[in-house]
Protein backbone atom coordinates (compact mmCIF):
# COMPACT_ATOMS: atom_id res chain seq x y z
CA UNK A 1 0.00 0.00 0.00
CA UNK A 2 1.21 3.62 -0.64
CA UNK A 3 2.11 5.79 2.32
CA UNK A 4 1.71 9.38 1.54
CA UNK A 5 3.32 12.37 3.78
CA UNK A 6 0.46 15.00 5.18
CA UNK A 7 1.40 18.40 3.90
CA UNK A 8 -0.22 19.15 6.67
CA UNK A 9 1.18 17.84 9.64
CA UNK A 10 3.44 15.87 8.43
CA UNK A 11 2.51 12.36 9.28
CA UNK A 12 2.33 9.00 7.26
CA UNK A 13 -0.81 8.42 6.02
CA UNK A 14 -2.68 5.90 3.20
CA UNK A 15 -5.07 6.18 0.99
CA UNK A 16 -7.33 4.39 3.57
CA UNK A 17 -6.55 7.29 5.86
CA UNK A 18 -6.75 10.01 3.37
CA UNK A 19 -8.63 13.01 3.66
CA UNK A 20 -11.74 14.05 1.24
CA UNK A 21 -12.50 16.57 -1.25
CA UNK A 22 -16.14 18.30 -1.44
CA UNK A 23 -17.25 15.56 -3.63
CA UNK A 24 -15.92 12.69 -1.09
CA UNK A 25 -13.54 11.47 -3.14
CA UNK A 26 -10.14 10.86 -2.07
CA UNK A 27 -7.40 13.51 -1.79
CA UNK A 28 -3.43 12.57 -1.62
CA UNK A 29 -2.02 15.70 -0.20
CA UNK A 30 -3.62 15.46 3.14
CA UNK A 31 -4.57 12.94 6.06
CA UNK A 32 -8.56 12.27 7.59
CA UNK A 33 -6.90 14.40 10.80
CA UNK A 34 -6.78 17.38 8.92
CA UNK A 35 -8.78 17.78 5.88
CA UNK A 36 -12.24 16.67 5.33
CA UNK A 37 -14.47 17.43 2.82
CA UNK A 38 -12.52 19.95 0.83
CA UNK A 39 -11.29 21.82 3.78
CA UNK A 40 -8.80 21.30 6.35
CA UNK A 41 -10.53 20.67 10.04
CA UNK A 42 -8.84 23.18 12.17
CA UNK A 43 -8.88 26.13 10.12
CA UNK A 44 -7.60 28.61 12.60
CA UNK A 45 -4.36 26.43 13.43
CA UNK A 46 -0.94 28.28 12.93
CA UNK A 47 2.48 26.68 11.93
CA UNK A 48 3.57 27.10 15.45
CA UNK A 49 0.18 25.69 16.87
CA UNK A 50 1.14 22.53 15.53
CA UNK A 51 4.68 22.52 16.42
CA UNK A 52 3.96 22.54 19.73
CA UNK A 53 0.41 19.61 19.31
CA UNK A 54 3.38 17.55 17.55
CA UNK A 55 5.60 17.79 20.40
CA UNK A 56 2.73 17.16 22.93
CA UNK A 57 2.27 13.96 20.68
CA UNK A 58 5.59 12.72 21.14
CA UNK A 59 5.43 13.18 25.12
CA UNK A 60 1.44 11.32 25.48
CA UNK A 61 2.53 8.62 22.49
CA UNK A 62 4.91 5.80 21.76
CA UNK A 63 4.67 6.11 18.63
CA UNK A 64 6.80 9.45 17.40
CA UNK A 65 9.80 10.23 20.33
CA UNK A 66 10.44 13.71 20.70
CA UNK A 67 13.42 13.74 18.52
CA UNK A 68 11.65 12.61 15.75
CA UNK A 69 8.98 15.42 16.86
CA UNK A 70 11.66 17.69 16.50
CA UNK A 71 13.06 16.45 12.97
CA UNK A 72 9.39 16.42 11.30
CA UNK A 73 8.79 19.92 12.99
CA UNK A 74 12.03 21.26 11.04
CA UNK A 75 10.04 19.54 7.59
CA UNK A 76 6.95 21.82 8.35
CA UNK A 77 7.69 24.84 6.56
CA UNK A 78 8.18 22.65 3.33
CA UNK A 79 5.18 21.26 3.27
CA UNK A 80 2.13 22.37 1.07
CA UNK A 81 0.03 24.10 3.48
CA UNK A 82 2.76 26.10 5.17
CA UNK A 83 4.47 27.08 2.22
CA UNK A 84 4.99 30.74 1.62
CA UNK A 85 5.55 30.67 -2.30
CA UNK A 86 2.62 31.44 -2.79
CA UNK A 87 2.91 35.19 -1.34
Amino acid sequence: METLICQSCGWPFTLTTAGTNRDKSVNKDYCRDCFKDGTFIDKSLNLHQLEMKLLEMAKVHEDISLEEARQLIKKLPELKRWRMDHI
